[in-house]
């Protein structure tokens, strides 16, 4: 008996910096991450305009309509580059499509502010 893996679609949106090589390397790894957590990649929607949620809404459109419920995106940051409002918009996506949006690699911190030196035990 052979079973087939679940479909998942991708999603991401370019900045006015990203070029077509930034492109395939943000859907070469939703590939490989669809690859290692056992599905398979339906489409990738890319939004090509920063602020716009075109591709978005058909991407939901999509998989309600295909009973789609896994969606991959590169960071959260190409849900919303607010962090707060990143989470919040995956929390609406999930339940919009009754599933889990995957995020490949989160964001790193950034790193500590460097303490500032302080003379003669001054406050500055």
């Amino acid at each position: 008996m052979t079973t087939s893996a679940p479909l998942c679609v991708g999603y991401l949106r370019l900045r006015l910096s990203d070029d077509d090589q930034t492109e395939q390397q943000h859907v070469a790894a939703i590939a490989a991450f669809a690859e290692r957590e056992g599905f398979a990649v339906s489409l990738v929607f890319v939004e090509k305009r920063w602020q716009r949620t075109i591709a978005l809404h058909a991407m939901t459109a999509y998989c309600q309509a295909q009973s789609i419920r896994n969606v991959i995106v590169p960071t959260s940051e190409h849900l919303n580059h607010v962090p707060m409002l990143a989470g919040l918009s995956k929390d609406l996506l999930e339940q919009d499509i009754g599933g889990q949006v995957w995020i490949v690699a989160f964001e790193e911190a950034a790193p500590p502010s460097q303490p500032r030196a302080v003379e003669d035990g001054g406050v500055q």
